[in-house]
């Protein structure tokens, strides 16, 4: 069976993992608040009011479900995944496909799909598990883009200045693309994924599914057999205010003139689900923050021999703050793991740096190692008039800087590490070695 949204559904229900929402629900702020409040679960709401295609969200809300999805284990999933940018593999073609089951010409968006406005004091609709399937010389691009709904078949899509983005300004705003929405949680997170123009994602994702996705042809793009919903349309030039939005960080983000995507075709599966993800919440912040950590994980692994693990954590909006656990074999290694993790992640604020016993995604131990291995006036080391995030609020809006910093929350070279050892029952006592100096040699008796 080709993996798809069904099938990893139905794993979810089968391991009791999936919420299912019988009563009508309008895809408005009620339905907002039910994912707010459902955290990393998965929902799927049956009936919503107005439609006749289910809503599922939290596909991708945890760790934990994402790794399941990928057949590895949550300590794994960032190894699963750099090993599919490593060694990206083809899809296979389709010998039919299933969105093509129904067809609406020049649709009229917010009737067929149930386009949800999240925040009633924003007032806007949006489409936000939509990726963009655009061609590239010889390859395409996969990317999530947030969509703004505008009326009739017109969507102001917000595009960074990445891969899309230099993609318009070649053809002086315009460009042909394809947008799919329902995926297998594979594809979403290797559309996810930030690597050079050179990465073909669609390929990443059929190595995360291990060489089973089924791709078809349409117009020229290899669109995923099983999506849900596909759109075919073109940007034109034209621009239209995008905004406010949600974003990551829960504050809303500004009104910017962004392109227009016109759809002049919309493709759907029979008893279609409708993808959607909740802005600002787990899911958002599961598919921003762990398809960066490869990437950091490889750079900090050049600067320093030994990287145990890499954690973007939830509190600092799976984006702006990071962990990074190191098994560090020379004084200076902590502030070296630190500066290569703001290198590999610019958009990075924080960096704790911890020893290889201290596990970077349990938020308790993390500030166990600050409160027990860190001196401040030793181990705190600030990076004034940094270029910031966008997505960071308290950066300067003239210059987009920030400061950073590093905490070093490794065990000192300079004292024993057994001092800084958590005593366990039933352990053996530690012998008391200074790290980078050799043990005093026994006297021999005469």
């Amino acid at each position: 069976m080709t993996p798809d949204l069904r099938t990893h559904l139905a794993a979810c229900e089968q391991a009791g993992l999936l919420e299912r929402v019988a009563r009508p629900t309008p895809p408005g702020a009620a339905l907002a608040r039910h994912l707010a409040e459902a955290g990393e679960r998965t929902v799927l709401f049956e009936r919503v009011a107005g439609y006749r295609t289910p809503i599922v969200a939290g596909v991708c809300a945890s760790r934990a479900g994402l790794a399941r999805a990928l057949d590895t284990t949550p300590d794994r999933l960032v190894h699963a995944v750099a090993a599919a940018i490593d060694a990206p593999r083809p899809w296979r073609a389709a010998r039919d496909a299933p969105f093509r089951a129904r067809v609406v010409r020049n649709p009229d968006l917010g009737r067929v799909v149930p386009v949800v406005e999240f925040y009633a004091s924003q007032r806007r609709r949006y489409l936000t598990g939509t990726i963009v399937v655009a061609r590239r010389g010889d390859g395409v691009n996969l990317s999530f883009h947030r969509m703004m709904l505008l009326g009739g078949n017109r969507l102001a899509v917000r595009v960074t200045p990445r891969h899309l983005h230099a993609l318009l300004a070649e053809g002086g705003g315009r460009a042909e693309v394809a947008v799919v929405c329902g995926v297998h949680p594979a594809l979403e997170i290797a559309a996810s994924v930030s690597g050079p123009p050179s990465l073909d994602e669609l390929r990443v994702g059929a190595a995360l599914l291990r060489g089973r996705l089924e791709c078809a042809d349409l117009d020229g793009f290899p669109v995923p057999a099983h999506a849900e919903l596909v759109l075919r349309g073109r940007f034109t030039g034209a621009l239209a205010d995008e905004g406010p939005f949600v974003d990551l960080t829960g504050t809303a983000d500004g009104v910017r003139r962004q392109p227009v995507l016109i759809v002049d075709r919309l493709y759907h599966r029979a008893d279609w689900i409708y993808r959607t993800i909740l802005p600002g919440g787990a899911e958002h912040k599961a598919l921003m923050g762990i398809p960066q950590e490869p990437r950091i994980l490889r750079i900090v692994a050049n600067a320093v021999p030994g990287v145990a693990g890499v954690a973007l954590t939830p509190g600092g909006c799976s984006w702006l703050h990071a962990v990074v656990a190191i098994r560090a074999r020379a004084a200076g290694d902590g502030r070296n793991a630190g500066l290569a993790a703001l290198a590999a992640h610019p958009s990075l604020k924080r960096v704790v740096v911890v020893d290889d016993d201290i596990d970077p995604f349990d938020a308790e131990a993390v500030e166990w190692a600050i409160a027990t291995r860190c001196r401040p006036d030793r181990d705190l080391f600030v990076i004034p008039d940094a270029r910031g995030s966008s997505l960071d609020p308290s950066r300067d809006p003239q210059t987009e800087t920030t400061a950073k910093w590093i905490v070093d929350a490794t065990i000192p070279f300079d004292r024993p590490r057994a001092d800084f050892l958590r005593v366990r029952p039933d352990e053996p006592p530690a012998k008391t070695v200074r790290r980078g100096l050799r043990p005093r040699p026994t006297r021999r008796p005469r």
